[in-house]
């Protein structure tokens, strides 16, 4: 929040495109007479990289917000760059998929900012950053090019992978309009820990031993700090699990298809 903070914006025009042909046509315009763009998202980043600074076309891509198809087979996601990442989640969810990534700020984030800077979120350890996950996009370039990338095969070995350029790029090299994303199975089973720990150094020893132990079933692996647990009680009024008495604490989850994950 502090970040958001000093970073407020300053923009005359924000202009909201449906499909892209609407972003070429806006690109391209502003390109010609040199006219710049700030391109925005769900604007939930706290690093305020969507933030207009001086007077920049905002570009938004809330109304880009259409699920394309989803493949029950291959488990594959097409779908646009303004769609928010919980609608996201609910429709694979209803196919028995899960999406890669999850986040606190799943109800307005939208996944082509989450592309846009390689979001990881809380199940990162497992899954990785949206590099991995992305197999295909469309972008249009600052000259209002239309780059068709879209691909949704998996194994994919043929010439230049040009989505990578753009995975994290936070517009800077083009607009993400459209996204590919492969999604995980649902696991059936899920189990979660909270745990009190009295050093950093016994954060790093359980992370080890979750890893050994856990292996392909640790989902997730997050810490918290003392102060980060007693502001969410007196801010939010919500209460500890466990007596907040430690100077760190574990969130750990075990997801996995067979029933044994609850026996660790």
């Amino acid at each position: 929040m502090y970040a958001r903070v000093l970073c407020t914006g300053d923009s005359g025009l924000v202009l909201r495109p449906k499909t892209a042909k609407d972003v070429s046509d806006i690109l391209k315009y502003c390109n010609d007479r040199r006219i710049a763009v700030c391109p925005q998202a769900g604007n939930t980043s706290l690093s305020s990289g969507s933030v207009a600074l001086f007077d920049e076309v905002v570009l938004s891509t809330e109304r880009m917000n259409n699920i394309i198809n989803f493949d029950p087979v291959s488990g594959v996601l097409v779908c646009e760059a303004g769609c928010v990442l919980e609608s996201l989640m609910k429709h694979v969810d209803g196919h028995g998929y899960m999406m890669p990534l999850d986040l606190g700020s799943k109800g307005s984030c939208q996944i082509g900012g989450n592309v846009s800077t390689n979001a990881g979120g809380i199940r990162v350890i497992r899954y990785g950053t949206l590099q991995g996950c992305v197999l295909g996009l469309e972008a249009v370039t600052a000259d209002g090019t239309i780059l068709d990338c879209l691909n949704t095969m998996r194994k994919d070995n043929t010439g230049y992978h040009l989505k990578h350029l753009f995975i994290g790029s936070e517009g800077t090299l083009g607009i993400v309009t459209k996204v590919a994303i492969l999604c995980p199975n649902l696991p059936k089973h899920v189990n979660l820990a909270f745990i009190g720990l009295d050093s950093y150094d016994k954060v790093l020893k359980l992370f080890s031993i979750a890893r050994a132990e856990f292996g392909e079933t640790l989902s997730s692996f997050e810490l918290l700090d003392n102060t980060a647990v007693t502001f969410v009680e007196s801010k939010l009024h919500l209460s500890c699990p466990i007596t907040n008495v430690h100077p760190f604490y574990v969130l750990i989850e075990l997801a996995s298809s067979q029933p044994t994950v609850g026996q660790h």
